[in-house]
């Protein structure tokens, strides 16, 4: 009997461990949305310091309780020596899971912590170190009371499993990346090709497969997979014998990202789309974020084609710097250019028609199913590649007439209320954004314009001042304002003001849900409802 009562008490010590890891998916969701990265995980802690440390302090504070107080009770009849340990645990490990209903599953959000192979090991080591804490610590009963405790410090105990994880995801990130190398040296009939750009590089991507896809077996980088593990994962589990052109986007957040997307895939041809403040607040200066992008241009072979959007700013400047093989696209003094850009309605569907122009004489009348501010310039860069790598013009004509908006970027979609509601959910910068207002002012849109929008994110020290030009911006286009998160949005609302923006048309609202449901509450028929940036949970400023 005493085995068993030693049994009873072991297992009421290793339920604060697990009942902990059912209390901290928020945390690691939070962890994972930050790519797993200490940094951004530590920014979103700040951020959402309430929400980091209450239910830590909550679960181990009762937790603790529990403990001392079913590990001190000794009745006399072996039964309840056994059955007392086991009630406590059960309460510790209910307490966790009231947390996480709590804290997780009945919270509104967007996010849900995805359950990938990475989690399922981090919490193994959530385990490991949980047990062996409590094996450190034995039938200590003061000990254990203070031990219950250690969870008030959720966030550094969520770095701390991060840490000890560190080198075996570094082993298997390895493995993956050798993997994919292996891959495409095994492929010499398969050309690469790489973009980036710090706005319209998923547009572009998909654009291009589009064209490259009347003449070539292609195949590009799902969705916004832009990461070493992303690209990697695509070759290893959709390369097929088939393909010939691999496309692969490439993201950056800090300065070696895009040498490291390289190194995997040693792209043959480059797209450099834009260069603009995106990622500010990690890359930490303009012109880490231009130089980082030029990694892609300086990672080309000899003999390799670089292909830039025009800007008459950093882009045309890294291009002018550039001496291997280039093009540039968007204005008439480059390669490729549109002239008589027009958009127009029909049965419902927008349509953007251009003249394709080349200096080679390529006069080529086009009609895409797509509308917005940098559709056509996204057009005219893949239609460049396309072009150097053999295609008609017959090809090149119904390729463009083939492509399709691409999701959560100015995409229109008409609901039988007669509302229309434009996601730029992804596609929001300083930049592009402006670009945006300038096509929503347009005379086509004749109905309500009503914008909403939680402003920019990581754009460092100067987040405040483009949140506030984005708010002197809305004022020249927007009939009504929703502005999501209070704080976040107050530059925007200073700049509405200072524009003599109507505050009466201006509603703030803690979450998204609710300024939907303000929409439904208060449309007409005919509104153009923009969404303009649409941001993950851990930027959320509902407590």
């Amino acid at each position: 009997m005493n085995h068993g009562v030693t049994f009873a008490r072991w297992l009421l010590f290793l339920s604060v461990p697990l009942g902990a890891m059912l209390i901290s998916r928020r945390m690691v969701m939070y962890y994972q949305l930050a790519s797993y990265q200490w940094m951004g995980f530590f920014r979103t802690i700040r951020r959402q310091w309430k929400r980091a440390f209450l239910p830590g302090l909550i679960y181990s504070i009762l937790s603790g309780v529990f403990v001392i107080l079913f590990a001190q009770i000794r009745p006399k009849s072996p039964f309840w020596s056994i059955a007392y340990p086991l009630i406590g645990a059960i309460l510790v490990l209910g307490l966790g899971k009231i947390g996480d209903l709590y804290d997780y599953r009945l919270r509104e959000g967007k996010s849900r912590l995805h359950m990938t192979g990475r989690v399922h090991r981090f919490y193994a080591v959530w385990l490991a170190l949980g047990f062996l804490f409590t094996l450190l610590l034995g039938e200590k009963l003061n000990a254990w009371g203070l031990g219950a405790l250690f969870y008030l410090i959720f966030p550094p105990w969520v770095s701390l499993c991060a840490l000890v994880a560190w080198p075996m995801e570094r082993f298997i990130y390895e493995l993956y990346f050798q993997d994919a190398r292996r891959i495409l040296k095994e492929r010499k009939d398969l050309l690469v090709i790489g973009i980036t750009g710090s706005y319209g590089k998923t547009s572009v991507k998909f654009y291009l497969q589009t064209l490259l896809s009347q003449k070539y077996c292609v195949l590009c980088t799902q969705s916004s997979r832009n990461t070493p593990m992303g690209v990697a994962r695509s070759l290893r589990d959709d390369l097929q014998p088939g393909h010939r052109i691999f496309i692969a986007e490439m993201g950056a957040r800090h300065r070696g990202d895009i040498s490291e997307l390289c190194r995997l895939v040693k792209p043959s041809i480059g797209i450099l789309t834009s260069v603009g403040p995106q990622h500010l607040e990690t890359f930490g200066s303009l012109e880490a974020i231009k130089n980082t992008k030029y990694d892609l241009i300086r990672a080309l072979p000899k003999d390799g084609l670089a292909v830039f959007g025009e800007d008459h700013g950093i882009v045309r400047q890294l291009y002018e710097r550039t001496r291997e093989p280039k093009m540039i696209v968007g204005d008439a003094s480059g390669d490729l250019w549109a002239e008589n850009v027009e958009q127009r309605t029909e049965q419902e569907s927008f349509y953007t028609d251009f003249t394709l122009c080349s200096k080679d004489g390529l006069r080529l009348d086009c009609s895409v199913p797509v509308i917005g501010a940098n559709v056509v310039d996204n057009i005219l860069m893949a239609a460049a590649v396309a072009l150097s790598l053999g295609l008609t013009p017959k090809q090149l004509e119904y390729g463009i007439a083939m492509i399709a908006p691409v999701r959560h970027r100015f995409k229109i979609e008409t609901g039988q209320d007669g509302v229309h509601r434009i996601n730029n959910g992804f596609n929001s910068n300083p930049v592009s954004s402006a670009a945006t207002l300038t096509e929503l002012a347009g005379g086509k849109y004749s109905g309500r314009k009503i914008i909403v929008t939680p402003g920019f994110i990581e754009l460092g020290k100067a987040e405040s001042q483009y949140n506030r030009e984005l708010g002197h911006n809305l004022a020249k286009v927007a009939d009504i304002v929703l502005l999501v998160g209070p704080n976040r949005t107050r530059p925007i609302y200073e700049g509405l003001e200072e524009s003599g923006f109507s505050l009466e048309k201006i509603h703030v609202f803690d979450t998204l849900q609710k300024a939907n449901q303000w929409i439904e509450d208060n449309k007409q028929e005919g509104d153009y409802v923009l969404y303009e940036n649409d941001l993950p949970d851990q930027y959320s400023e509902v407590s």
